[in-house]
This record gives C-alpha cells, sequence and structure tokens, in this order.
C-alpha cells in the first residue's frame, strides 16, 4: 500500500512540475480596458486619442506577400470598438455602380477587415440576437477598403443572414474607413451582440486582400486557426473593468502674482526760499551820505 502511495504521489509531482499548455489557436491576445462611447468618434475613420490606450494585435499570419496589419481593441457598456490599419500593396476598389443596397455579391473578395466575434463557443457566452443553437458560433462583421459593410452568422441561411450593405446592417453595428495610398484603416463599433460584460471573448480578426478586381483575395489572420469561422479554435481577449484612458491632468492652481517691488519716488524737496536782497557796498554808502545830508539840513532848519 505504501509503495502504490508513493508512486501516486511521485505521478502528482510530476504532473505538477510539467508546463501546461493552451490548446492549438486558443492565444490570449490580452486584457482590453474600457471606454466611454464618447472617447470614439464613428463619424470618421480616423484614429481617436483613445486608440493610444487599446490592446493592439498584430494581423500577420498568413502569406508574407498577402497585406497585414494590426488591430487595437477596446469596450464600453454598450459596444465593442475596433480600429484595424492595414498595409496593402496592391489596393483594389472594385466597381459597384450597378450594385444596389442589400443585394449579394462575394463580399469577402475585397480588400477589407472582418471581425468574428464567438457568441456560443469556447470562449464566453455571448447572447446574440436571432443566434443558432451551434457549438461554435459567431458573428463576422466586415468593411471593405471603400467603405461597404457586411455582416454574417456561421451557418445561417446562405442568402438570407448574409446582409451586405449600409441599409441592412445600420441596426447591426457602426463602421468607417478612410484610405490612404496603400493603407487604409478600418473602425468597426459593434453594438448588435448583447452588451460586453468582464471576462473572455473569443475573436479572430481576417484582412482580406484582393489582388486584382474579379480575382482571388489571400486572407491574413490574426492566430493560426484552422479557418475563419472556427470559433472553438479562435484567440480570445479578456474585458477588464479598468478605464483605458486615464484620468485628466488637474488643472494646476494659479499662481499669486509674484510681488513686485516698485520704486518709490523720493519727496521733492522744498523750492529754495529766496534770501533778502543784500546791497553791494556803494549802494550802502551812497545811502549813508543820503541819510547824513538829511540829517544836517533837519539840524539847520531848526536853529
Amino acid at each position: 500500500m505504501k509503495k502504490v502511495l508513493a508512486v501516486l504521489l511521485a505521478v502528482v509531482f510530476i504532473a505538477a512540475a510539467m508546463p501546461v499548455y493552451a490548446a492549438p489557436g486558443n492565444e490570449n491576445f490580452g486584457n482590453v480596458k474600457k471606454i466611454s462611447d464618447s472617447d470614439i468618434n464613428m463619424s470618421n475613420g480616423d484614429r481617436d486619442a483613445a486608440w493610444d490606450y487599446a490592446l493592439a494585435i498584430p494581423v500577420n499570419v498568413g502569406d508574407p506577400g498577402n497585406a497585414s496589419g494590426t488591430t487595437w481593441v477596446l469596450w464600453s457598456d454598450t459596444a465593442y470598438y475596433f480600429y484595424t490599419e492595414v498595409n496593402d500593396s496592391t489596393p483594389v476598389s472594385v466597381d459597384l455602380s450597378g450594385w444596389s443596397d442589400g443585394e449579394y455579391f462575394d463580399a469577402w473578395v475585397t480588400d477589407s477587415v472582418e471581425i468574428f466575434i464567438a457568441v456560443e463557443g469556447f470562449r464566453g457566452d455571448i447572447d446574440a440576437k436571432n443566434v443558432g443553437n451551434f457549438d461554435d458560433a459567431c458573428w463576422q462583421f466586415r468593411i471593405d477598403r471603400d467603405g461597404i459593410p457586411s455582416s454574417y452568422q456561421r451557418d445561417g441561411a446562405w442568402t438570407d443572414d448574409f446582409l451586405i450593405g449600409p441599409g441592412v446592417n445600420s441596426g447591426r453595428f457602426e463602421w468607417a474607413v478612410k484610405q490612404d495610398g496603400n493603407k487604409y484603416y478600418t473602425k468597426h463599433k459593434i453594438t448588435f451582440l448583447s452588451a460586453p460584460k468582464p471576462g473572455e471573448v473569443g475573436l479572430q480578426i481576417q484582412i482580406n486582400d484582393l489582388q486584382e478586381e474579379f480575382g482571388g483575395a489571400p486572407q491574413t489572420r490574426a492566430n493560426d486557426a484552422s479557418g475563419s469561422w472556427d470559433a472553438d479554435q479562435f484567440g480570445y481577449v479578456v474585458l477588464v473593468d479598468e478605464p483605458a484612458m486615464p484620468p485628466p491632468a488637474a488643472e494646476p492652481e494659479p499662481e499669486a502674482p509674484a510681488a513686485v517691488d516698485t520704486p518709490v519716488a523720493a519727496p521733492e524737496a522744498p523750492a529754495p526760499v529766496p534770501a533778502p536782497p543784500t546791497a553791494d557796498p556803494i549802494s550802502l554808502l551812497v545811502l549813508g551820505s543820503i541819510i547824513s545830508a538829511a540829517g544836517v539840513m533837519i539840524a539847520k532848519k531848526k536853529k
């Protein structure tokens, strides 16, 4: 009995010492912090300041010759946010001059960015409206380089659930696009799924690289999952209830004005009082003579 216990303990210790590996494809992309909806402007494809504090996920698994890029991820109480910068050496715009909103075409064969979110699969339990009961179900939200959106639920009715165009997707998500030569930028705001909450969320991110109009569109992904729709093999992010944006810096207290030594003007000296005029000696002599003469005259009159 003691030998059996010793063997069991040895097995336990060896197992504890062995490294633990995640299942293939279940890559932890990292933590995603929280923002307010007002931090993201969905009216354009510009990069908002909030993206500087987002989780960055490289999208570069695939043929090195394909387009690649980086996707930044944020979340709020109401939405999932994704911003993707794509480097594409063969930018192609598809001529859709005769196309009508909602009309079907091979939307995945365009220069575009696809976001896949697991809804009932290996990661998370995110309920989506009208979602089926599939072991690895996911929703896909695509934006192409020219701003045409599409969305699709895995295993849905092929053309009925594959919605292409602004009108049929306006209630599912918001999007914006910006082109800049061999770069383009896509911005997703996904509110169609139930409100985000802290925890793990399965994700796949895919860039489609149309080589020439009506040609093929090789794909580049965020991880090595065997396919776009294999939600049980997706990587995942962890939504954390921590603010992404740093608090605004406190306004510095206004400094008291520095004391300035104002020079005090010295009081003006009073004007000098003029001294009484003094007679010169000759004038005094003349005056004395006059007085003496006057005195002599007076004396003669008295006699």
